[in-house]
């Protein structure tokens, strides 16, 4: 059904309306041509009848009986004085033959009444002739006389005529098609700002549209609209409920799982047992480390109501924050953690952000071998506030880094206990801060350095 109804609504609404335009116009030029010629005609053709009328007048029988015709030479002069066409008569006697004038004039092979004029066309000299044929009593006989001229005259008058009735149509047509391309350019416009305000939003924002700004044709699509994000709205928030709820219900239990597990390898002294041990503890650590991520994963979604406000920050500041947790857990890995900390001042959530730095030192920590050095920096950049964490380790290869920000994707081979979350994370984070994150080589051309820029310094 939809692609019956494909294409533009504009054309689609232009071939309904301007055929119908077009047929409008050409029956208007019809009607005027027709009502302009006519009248030029009807004058054209009495001018010639009455000079036929009045030729006939000039026949007469003699007192021998035969048929007579007299004209002047000052009327022969009249004849002949238009400028444009050639003027013949011819006068005809009771058997119809010609007694005066043009002789290669016709009379009409039709029965004709006294004083009653009949209009024809013909040929005279090779010429193309409007001729009229007046039949007059001749005694107890009839008589008659043919006039004829060319249409030259004639001719010219009816194409001006054709041109008056079509050149004002013809003018009216075209501004009457670009009008109603226009009209129906204007009157779809605010389908165009629908569409245009669809496509400007983030899928984070989930807000209706106003009703009230929109044609009354538009509304019922607008309230459409506006039911279905309602919808998403809904079924983002109920996703997000659930796993924030799983999330959080999960992380007691694990943690309660972690103490148990350590009080158990402090007592035992069996060496086979504090390794099973220490692999249940493992397992536990990925688990909660897990619930986090997913805690974390919803607050990041679209749609998503953490609670906790955007404010103004410095991303030096929180990632100071960060030294107290995680440079023993780099010491305890044998990697060297920098922190080369410039003011970034940045508009956006704490918690989220801090999240982001977390998953990327995290990352950075987990797959670094042991020896190697990891680097958290903060500072400017293309005149916005950014930060970066830098490592020696084995880095990705740049046709797969699209492909790790999907979520639970972990190359084949790689070393640690990731769950394959956190890049998407810091992504998810990212696209909502409007910042742009980067997984680039590092500057040495061994490792990743995993970059998260943003648009502008916070207050500028």
């Amino acid at each position: 059904m939809l692609s019956r109804l494909s294409g533009s609504l504009r054309r689609r609404l232009a071939l309904i309306l301007l055929p119908s335009l077009l047929i409008l116009l050409l029956v208007s030029a019809l009607a005027q041509y027709l009502l302009a010629v006519r009248p030029i005609q009807r004058e054209l053709d009495r001018a010639l009848s009455d000079v036929a009328i009045a030729l006939a007048d000039r026949i007469g029988v003699n007192e021998s009986g035969d048929v007579t015709f007299e004209l002047s030479d000052e009327a022969a002069a009249l004849l002949d004085a238009d400028a444009l066409d050639y003027n013949w008569f011819a006068a005809f006697n009771e058997r119809f033959k010609p007694i005066a004038g043009e002789p290669n004039i016709p009379w009409p092979a039709v029965k004709l009444t006294r004083g009653e004029p009949y209009f024809f066309d013909s040929v005279v000299n090779d010429r193309p002739v409007r001729a009229v044929a007046v039949m007059t009593a001749c005694g107890v006989l009839d008589c008659g006389v043919v006039m004829a001229a060319t249409v030259r005259k004639r001719g010219r008058l009816i194409r001006a005529a054709q041109l008056s009735a079509l050149l004002p149509v013809a003018l009216a047509g075209c501004v009457a098609f670009g009008l109603v391309w226009f009209g129906l350019g204007s009157g779809l416009r605010p389908l165009v700002r629908l569409s245009r305000e669809l496509e400007r939003r983030s899928p984070r924002e989930l807000s209706s549209i106003r009703v009230a700004d929109a044609p009354d044709e538009v509304q019922p699509l607008v309230e459409a609209v506006n039911r279905l994000m309602q919808q998403l709205s809904e079924a983002s928030f109920a996703q997000q409920k659930f796993l924030a709820t799983a999330a959080h219900q999960l992380r007691t239990p694990l943690a309660g799982l972690q103490s148990r597990i350590e009080l158990a390898q402090l007592e035992t002294r069996d060496p086979d047992s504090r390794i099973r041990l220490g692999e249940i503890h493992e397992s536990a650590v990925r688990s909660a480390r897990l619930a986090v991520q997913l805690l974390s994963l919803a607050r990041a979604e679209p749609g998503a109501s953490t609670g906790d406000a955007r404010v103004v920050l410095d991303l030096a500041k929180l990632a100071t924050e960060l030294v107290d947790e995680w440079v023993p857990r780099a010491i305890a890995n044998r990697i060297d953690l920098g922190f080369e900390l410039a003011a970034a001042p940045v508009e956006g959530s704490p918690l989220l952000l801090r999240e982001m730095m977390v998953n990327l030192l995290h990352n950075a920590l987990e797959y670094t071998p042991s020896g190697g050095r990891v680097t958290l920096r903060t500072g400017l950049y293309e005149g916005g506030g950014f930060f970066a964490v830098e490592d020696n380790g084995p880095g990705i290869a740049p046709e797969l880094r699209e492909k790790v920000l999907e979520r639970f994707m972990r190359l084949p081979g790689t070393r640690g206990t990731g769950s394959g979350l956190g890049l998407a994370i810091v992504a998810e984070i990212a696209e909502g801060h409007q910042a742009r994150f980067e997984l680039l080589d590092a500057p040495g051309g061994q490792g990743l350095l995993a970059r998260v820029s943003f648009v502008s310094c916070a207050g500028t």
